[in-house]
């Protein structure tokens, strides 16, 4: 398996675009796998600061860095993966109410529909399975 990664310099650009300062931008990248071309997440992240609290700028942060997953996708599946984490992420943001970053999730979903032909986040593509039908039909053991 790889580990997802992204352009560096695309993502330093992102950050601004999507209004993350450059306290957190730093902050972000000092805690990922930085090869200077590439970022990657570390298996684990934690935010182990005082001061660096914002939500708002961390939800930016993160759909910054999944929209550039996203556009740098080279396969079905890599995109599949961080459609779902940005998925994730517009409605963690509303919960948490981080209006800004559900705002430009929201433009940057229908600015990209042509691509993934979803109307909207809470919406799939894939077949419609009844949920107890696709557990019971499949089996996860294999031998």
């Amino acid at each position: 398996m790889q580990v997802i990664a992204v352009d560096k310099k695309g993502l330093l650009s992102d950050f601004r675009d999507w209004g993350v300062s450059n306290e957190y931008a730093d902050f972000f990248v000092s805690k990922c796998d930085d090869n200077g071309e590439t970022i990657a997440f570390r298996t684990f992240i934690f935010n182990d600061t005082i001061q660096l609290h914002d939500s708002i700028q961390w939800m930016a942060a993160c759909a910054a860095f999944w929209c550039r997953a996203y556009r740098e996708a080279k396969t079905n599946v890599a995109q599949v993966e961080a459609l779902s984490a940005i998925r994730s992420l517009y409605f963690a943001a509303g919960f948490i109410s981080a209006s800004p970053v559900v705002a430009m999730l929201r433009s940057w979903w229908s600015g990209t529909y042509e691509i993934h032909q979803l109307p909207a986040p809470n919406q799939s593509q894939s077949q419609s399975v009844g949920f107890r039908s696709a557990i019971l039909n499949t089996s996860f053991l294999h031998h």
